[in-house]
C-alpha cells in the first residue's frame, strides 16, 4: 500500500502436503497442513478487506487443486484443505459482492512446479513431466479473470494440462 497506493489483487497460492496415511501423519503436520493452505488465505483475506473495501472493490484469487474435486490415497489433509479452501472461497464470494470484491477459486491441474520433487525422497512415481502445465498457463488465467467486465466475475476455473491423466 505505501508503495503502489492500492490493493487490487491478492492470490493465495501457498500450499503443502504431508503425503502420508492418516496413521502415519502426525497431529503437528495435520495442523500445519490446514494452517498454510487454508487458514492463511483466511487470514490474508481478512487482512486485504479493509483496503479492498476502501478502494471500492478488487479481486482474490485462492488457489486450490483439483484435490479439491477428487480423491487419493495419502493426501486426506491435503484433500480436507483444498475443499475447504473451495467451500472458504464459494462464502467469500457471496459475502463480499455488495463491496464489488470478487473472489475466484482457481483449481489447477498437474503443475509443472517443485511440488513433485519431494516424491522422489518417498520412492513415489514421478508424474510425467509431459502430462504437467506450466505456472504461466494458470497466471495467463488470472490475468484473463481479473479482466472480465465489473459486473461478472468466474467464480471457479478448473484448468488442467490439456493431456493430463486422471493422475494419480
Amino acid at each position: 500500500m505505501k508503495h503502489f497506493g492500492r490493493l487490487d489483487i491478492l492470490v493465495n497460492c501457498a500450499a503443502v502436503d504431508y503425503t502420508y496415511s492418516v496413521e502415519e501423519l502426525s497431529i503437528e503436520q495435520w495442523d500445519r497442513e490446514l494452517a498454510i493452505n487454508l487458514r492463511a488465505p483466511f487470514l490474508f483475506a481478512k487482512a486485504a478487506f479493509p483496503w479492498l473495501r476502501q478502494q471500492g472493490g478488487g479481486h482474490i484469487f485462492n488457489i486450490a487443486s483439483t484435490a479439491a474435486t477428487r480423491a487419493w490415497a495419502n493426501a486426506s489433509p491435503y484433500h480436507a484443505s483444498k475443499w475447504g479452501l473451495l467451500g472458504f472461497s464459494r462464502g467469500l464470494s457471496v459475502e463480499r459482492r455488495p463491496h464489488n470484491i470478487r473472489v475466484t477459486t482457481l483449481i489447477p491441474g498437474g503443475m509443472d512446479t517443485h511440488f513433485f520433487d519431494r516424491f522422489l525422497d518417498q520412492g513415489i512415481p514421478m508424474p510425467d513431466k509431459n502430462n504437467l502445465q506450466s505456472p504461466a498457463n494458470v497466471a495467463a488465467t488470472m490475468v484473463f479473470a481479473a479482466q472480465l467486465p465489473p459486473e461478472s466475475a468466474l467464480q471457479e476455473l478448473i484448468v488442467t494440462p490439456l493431456n493430463e491423466t486422471s493422475w494419480p
